[in-house]
């Protein structure tokens, strides 16, 4: 397992070293490109599981927001400084 990562990310430098340059947004660009392959590979072979992800995904960002906001409209509550 651990060999295989090591063997990926070596690829993806060397790939990154070779075929895209750093001058410019574009390398950005680029290496988004490469770190979004296998999610959509993920996508087509594991739908179930990315959809439980993104939805659980959804909910914490929701539950943060809704907790953010519960306190910034009652910072100056009683219950706040004690």
């Amino acid at each position: 397992m651990i060999l295989g990562l090591r063997n990926m990310l070596e690829s993806v430098e060397h790939y990154w070293h070779d075929h895209v340059t750093s001058d410019g947004g574009l390398s950005l660009v680029g290496l988004d490109g490469l770190l979004l392959i296998p999610l959509i590979f993920a996508v087509f072979f594991y739908p179930m599981a990315i959809s439980i992800g993104v939805v659980a995904a959804l909910i914490v960002a929701v539950a943060v927001w809704e907790v953010r906001r519960f306190a910034h409209s009652h910072q100056h509550h009683w219950f706040w400084h004690r």
